[in-house]
């Protein structure tokens, strides 16, 4: 079992303004290196997630958690949940968003969500 180390965690409002604030909290947190640069891109797509389509949008608030390894980076964020679950978007029609899920699968070596008893939706994805 890995064992993770918390570097660090912060909640902020679950509104638009607050995705750059999650991704500046991270850079003060991590090295500047290539998996940084990843780690901000998928943390951007999880909280713009967060914010657009859970109940955190209604006034709430959402998480950020980073962890290490030594290993690995894993990144969390912590929502109110909705009543679906993040799911890929399928299709070729060209579109402005719906590509978070696709970007972090992708980019992520590791990556998923749970639900924890209070409801609240625990979105993660680990960078090697």
């Amino acid at each position: 079992m890995t064992t993770w180390n918390v570097l660090g965690h912060v909640t902020l409002p679950a509104t638009p303004e607050s995705v750059s604030e999650a991704r500046r909290f991270a850079a003060k947190l991590l090295d500047d290196t290539d998996r940084t640069a990843t780690a901000q891109l998928l943390i951007s797509e999880a909280c713009t997630n967060s914010v657009r389509h859970s109940n955190s949008r209604h006034g709430g608030t959402f998480t950020l958690l980073l962890s290490d390894s030594g290993h690995s980076l894993r990144c969390e964020v912590i929502d109110a949940g909705a009543p679906t679950r993040p799911t890929r978007r399928h299709g070729t029609e060209p579109r402005d968003h719906g590509h978070g899920i696709l970007l972090i699968e992708t980019l992520a070596t590791r990556s998923g969500y749970d639900t924890d008893e209070t409801g609240n939706l625990h979105t993660w994805f680990e960078i090697a």
